[in-house]
């Protein structure tokens, strides 16, 4: 049992999260516009992720860095982690992302649309 990957992930969230309190991109800009979007986010992943495994479109893989804890059957301890960060890194990148176009010469008055 290895926790490899796990940690792999939360480090990857943890670096983040300086990224977006550093520039103050979404959690730290708006934490309950984040907090909601990250939740809204979590539960379609995780919707997806349960239908696909219903479907038996995926399943889940072995690997040694795993921790081979299930909380669901195909459903590994890790994938809650990583929709977690993945429905949090995307609101990071849009806030980046509409502060540069909101900077860019061509931009309206008004900020990027």
């Amino acid at each position: 049992m290895s926790w490899l990957y796990l940690a792999a992930i939360v480090a990857s969230g943890c670096c983040m999260a300086l990224v977006d309190h550093r520039w103050k991109l979404f959690a730290f800009d708006r934490p309950r516009v984040a907090a909601t979007a990250v939740a809204v986010g979590f539960v379609l992943f995780l919707a997806w992720d349960l239908v696909a495994i219903e479907l038996a479109v995926y399943s889940k893989g072995e690997s040694p860095g795993m921790s081979g804890i299930d909380v669901a059957p195909e459903l590994p301890l890790e994938e809650l982690f990583f929709i977690t960060f993945l429905s949090y890194i995307t609101g990071v990148f849009h806030g980046a992302f509409s502060r540069l176009l909101a900077r860019s010469p061509g931009a309206s008055a008004g900020g990027a649309r």
